[in-house]
Parts: structure tokens; C-alpha cells; sequence
């Protein structure tokens, strides 16, 4: 095909849930024991399922997707590397080689050898190295806190030439350092995304680091003023892409974007055993899987009554919070409709109220309008331009 990629698709591959840290925090801590993986052929069949779908809508639409496999955990790299090679070759067999694909692998990169470290280098695209710099909540079972081990092998990626980003997990143990959590990731000139912290496995398992809306809210605004104040190109996510929709608010010029799940779904997570779930929807819970794609084609998952119910959901949340947001259009509703932080806050009606992501903008609108000069900053157009990290 020879038109330009127009969009993309990501499937978060839940490929196996072992894990041999406990963070504190984390939403899989129940199943992190499990050994149980995804097989070669189940994922060739998953491959089989999202090539059929891809071929149908591209021609039905005149337009090329990406896909976009992020391999994740548990994790990941607990398994031997031949695994991923067999997959990745078989990716080549069935999607062939013109259709764009990306790999990424997510790790606390806690687990490092030779033969990993080349697999990094020539199997994946993209590398995410989940580390926290404070906080003290990525340990094992033992209860050690092994930071220092990801730092070291972060170090080593860097000797091998093995290009990487970073994700932290935004949490009450952690907030109160973000300037050195900035500064650290900036001396090292390492991208990095602020994750605000995801719901637990059980009740009472985040009662001690868990935040509010406003606790997000307020380091989302410090972040913003740290990226504004701090000279280089460092790419920190979410803040360039929230700083991005205010700038297309404010020049006005730009087409609204909507965000439609019915119309194009951009992130689908699959479990291990090929259970699927929208990112925005309860994760495991049987009432909000849309279905499994090892034994049913997407297509069909995607025209079935499950996916009409979380496209639903979606779209009233949008209702609620967005048609009286002045930011709708240059914002498309994304964050309300599948982002969990904001889900924090419910309605008297049930449903959720968008604080952070409206609050946000009103305080970047307020700092840009007072320095003008961000609008043509070259720092700033230099970093949209780049691809977001993993």
C-alpha cells in the first residue's frame, strides 16, 4: 500500500503476569506468583485476528495503520529471549513486511544479561524502564527495594548504545520530590512520562500512598512549570501534549479533534489468557470484557454488544464534562473518556467530573498568555514534533 500512515493502534500485550518484584502499588499484585504465559501459537492467532481486521479497514478506508504491540507484564523479561524472537519473526510471516508495526517491551529492568540486552538492541523499537527515583515501593519479595539494580542497568543500555524511556508512577510517596524526580531525569537528559497511580488489586492496598484529583491536579501544574523554567528539549509526558492542546486553543486555527471509540479505538489491552479490555473500562472485570482475541476475530469484538456498551460509557462520560469545556475541540475528550485519574471524582449522577485535565489547561493557558513567546518557543515545537515516550 502506498499511502502515508495515517493512525495507529496499540495493543498492550499482557504476555505473562510473573513478576519477581512486588511494588507496593502495583494492580497486578495478586497474579505477579503466576507463571502462566501467552504461547507461540496463541499469539500467532492473535496476529492471524488483528491482520484480518487491519486489511478490511484500511481498505475500507483508504488508509494505512500502525500497529503497535507494547509487551508487558508482570514482567516481561522474566521470559527467555528465544520467545520473543519466534514472535517477533512470526509478526514478519503474518503481517508481512509492509505493513508498519512497532514493538515496545516495558520492564522494570531489573533482569539484564547479554542476551537481553540484544534483544533490546535489535528486537524492540522501543525500550520503557519503569523506575519511581523515589519512593522506596519497587522491591521484592523479599521486601528489598532494588532501584539501585534498575539504575545500574539503565547505565549499561546507555554503554550499549540501547536508546530507552523512562515511566514513573505518580504516588503520595513520591509527590513531594518532583523537582529532584525532574532534575534527575534531566541531568541525565532521559524522557520520561508521569503515570499517575492506577486503582489496586485489593481494597486497602494504596490506603498509604494513594492520592485526589487535586494531589494530581497540583503536580501536573509543577510539572508544567519545571518544563517551562528548565533550558533543553527534555521530553516530559503528559505536559507536552497537555501544553499542545492549549497551544492549538489558543491559536485557534487548528481542525477540533474528537475523540469517537466507535470510530477508532487506539489502545486495547490484552490479558493473558487473550481476554480483551478498553482502557478505560474496569480491568478483569468479566462485565467490561469486550472479548478474546485468541479464539474471536476483532472484528467481530468490535461489533459486538460489549464494545457498544464501553463505547457508550465513553461517550456519556464526554457528555457530561466536555460540551461545556471551552478546550473541547483543541482537546478531544480522550482524557475523561479512558484516562483513570480522572475518574476519581464521581457525580451525583454516577458518572465522573474531569478536574484535573480542565484545570490544567485554564492554569498552561494562564502562563502562556502572560510569556507570549512560548507560543513560537522553538524548545517547544522542536519537542512536538518528536514521538511520545513509551
Amino acid at each position: 500500500m502506498s499511502q502515508a500512515v495515517h493512525r495507529r493502534m496499540d495493543f498492550v500485550v499482557k504476555v505473562s503476569k510473573f513478576c519477581n518484584l512486588r511494588c507496593r502499588y502495583c494492580y497486578e499484585y495478586e497474579s505477579l506468583g503466576n507463571r502462566e504465559a501467552m504461547s507461540r501459537e496463541q499469539l500467532r492467532q492473535l496476529y492471524r485476528h488483528i491482520e484480518a481486521w487491519r486489511a478490511q479497514v484500511d481498505a475500507r478506508d483508504q488508509q494505512r495503520t500502525e500497529l503497535g504491540f507494547i509487551w508487558h507484564g508482570g514482567e516481561p523479561l522474566l521470559l527467555e529471549p528465544g520467545f520473543y524472537w519466534d514472535t517477533l519473526q512470526d509478526q514478519k510471516e503474518i503481517f508481512g513486511e509492509d505493513v508498519p508495526r512497532k514493538n515496545v517491551l516495558q520492564t522494570n529492568l531489573t533482569v539484564l544479561d547479554e542476551e537481553r540486552i540484544e534483544l533490546l538492541r535489535r528486537g524492540f523499537d522501543v525500550v520503557g524502564v519503569s523506575v519511581d527515583v523515589f519512593g522506596g515501593l519497587r522491591v521484592n519479595v523479599a521486601g528489598k527495594d532494588l532501584q539501585p539494580q534498575t539504575l545500574k542497568n539503565m547505565e549499561r543500555l546507555r554503554e550499549r548504545g540501547v536508546p530507552f524511556s523512562t515511566i514513573t508512577v505518580l504516588t503520595r510517596a513520591n509527590i513531594g520530590r518532583l523537582r529532584h524526580i525532574y532534575d534527575f531525569f534531566s541531568r541525565a537528559g532521559i524522557d520520561f512520562r508521569l503515570l499517575p497511580l492506577f486503582d489496586g488489586a485489593f481494597e486497602g492496598q494504596h490506603r498509604s500512598f494513594d492520592m485526589s484529583t487535586q494531589d494530581i491536579l497540583k503536580a501536573f501544574q509543577e510539572l508544567v512549570d519545571l518544563w517551562l523554567e528548565k533550558d533543553g528539549f527534555l521530553k516530559v509526558y503528559p505536559t507536552l501534549e497537555q501544553i499542545q492542546t492549549v497551544l492549538r486553543f489558543i491559536k485557534g486555527n487548528a481542525a477540533p479533534v474528537y475523540y469517537n471509540k466507535r470510530e477508532w479505538l487506539p489502545v486495547l489491552l490484552v490479558n493473558t489468557n487473550g481476554d480483551c479490555f478498553t482502557y478505560g473500562d474496569p480491568y478483569e472485570d468479566p462485565e467490561w470484557c469486550v472479548g478474546n482475541l485468541f479464539t474471536t476475530p476483532l472484528v467481530d469484538l468490535f461489533a459486538g454488544e460489549r464494545f457498544a456498551k464501553s463505547a457508550l460509557a465513553a461517550e456519556r462520560r464526554i457528555a457530561q464534562n466536555c460540551l461545556s469545556c471551552p478546550y473541547f475541540g483543541a482537546c478531544s475528550g480522550y482524557p475523561i473518556a479512558e484516562e483513570h485519574y480522572n475518574f476519581k471524582e464521581k457525580r451525583p449522577d454516577g458518572g465522573r467530573t474531569c478536574v484535573v485535565e480542565r484545570n490544567l489547561f485554564a492554569y498552561i493557558e494562564k502562563r502562556i498568555r502572560a510569556q507570549q513567546e512560548l507560543l513560537t518557543d522553538e524548545r517547544v515545537e522542536a519537542a512536538f514534533r518528536e514521538q511520545p515516550a513509551a
